[in-house]
């Protein structure tokens, strides 16, 4: 691994946690969320995390911007790991990625495919819409 092998070690376990929480969501929606395991799932997905942020492009005065781009901070110090990506017209994530960051390093984007031999190509699908699953459990709205 690189210098950044506690960064990487982070954002490989949030990977897997992620999907475990993604998984635990589309569980509940298959069996129709008997007993509020669907509302579980989610708010579980909720209290993961420490904050979400939205931004807005350019905009003229007087116009209302609407939130272009979000931010879902995961963890933070060294090593700090945050989810991010552009929001559609809707305010719904269209795009999601993981970066990390060590002590005096830039965000870097999380690859899997870099630091697992067992991820294969055709593994980024399920990594993307994973990714997208868990991000569009929160609202990026007023």
């Amino acid at each position: 691994m690189s210098d950044n092998s506690s960064a990487v070690t982070n954002a490989r376990s949030w990977y897997e946690s992620i999907c475990e929480m993604v998984e635990a969501v589309d569980t509940a929606n298959e069996a129709a969320d008997r007993d509020g395991a669907l509302d579980d799932a989610r708010q579980h997905i909720e209290e993961s995390i420490l904050s979400v942020e939205v931004r807005t492009g350019w905009y003229m005065p007087g116009q209302t911007p609407k939130p272009e781009e979000y931010m879902i901070l995961l963890t933070t110090g060294g090593p700090a790991l945050r989810l991010i990506g552009d929001l559609d017209e809707y305010g719904q994530p269209e795009t999601a990625r993981l970066e990390y960051q060590d002590w005096d390093t830039p965000w870097t984007e999380y690859n899997p495919g870099h630091h697992d031999d067992a991820f294969k190509p055709e593994d980024y699908d399920a990594y993307d819409s994973t990714l997208l699953a868990f991000a569009s459990v929160f609202y990026y709205g007023e």
